[in-house]
């Protein structure tokens, strides 16, 4: 917790002082441990509707532009600043469902057993549709219809 608080600069290290000052100021015991330190900093500068945005987000999230990859590393990390932690067979739907559609349509009918399989089977088809020159670059800005 004192190594984390060496690291504030700026705004965030007065702030950390003030907070401290005025916990010694009330009698209050000082905090000493990382996940209490980690609680207030999260109630001072994350605002309340922060993993209400990042389960919209990941609701809304499609590959778009994106490569088979990033898209993939985009939504996992979403996932973990929301602190999600959903089976396998969601993880796996939610990353089918958000794929461009000419990838999707090819992969939907491949076997996989866990999303690791899946993604590496996205890959493929994602480069074996850019050696073809099949690959449209936008054709998910809607996936939701379907």
């Amino acid at each position: 917790m004192k190594l984390a608080a060496t690291e504030f600069s700026d705004y965030a290290l007065i702030w950390w002082n003030k907070y401290q000052r005025e916990k010694t100021r009330y009698e209050e015991p000082m905090v000493e441990f990382w996940i209490e330190m980690k609680r207030i900093m999260r109630k001072r500068y994350i605002p309340a509707s922060y993993n209400w945005d990042l389960q919209l987000k990941l609701q809304r999230m499609t590959q778009g532009n994106k490569s088979v990859e990033e898209y993939f590393k985009e939504m996992e990390v979403t996932m973990i600043r929301a602190g999600m932690n959903e089976e396998n067979e969601e993880i796996m739907a939610r990353f089918l469902n958000g794929l461009n559609y000419d990838i999707r349509d090819v992969v939907e009918l491949q076997e996989y057993v866990d999303i690791e399989d899946l993604l590496h089977k996205a890959n493929q088809v994602e480069q074996q549709l850019r050696r073809k020159g099949i690959i449209r670059k936008s054709s998910n800005n809607n996936n939701n219809s379907n």
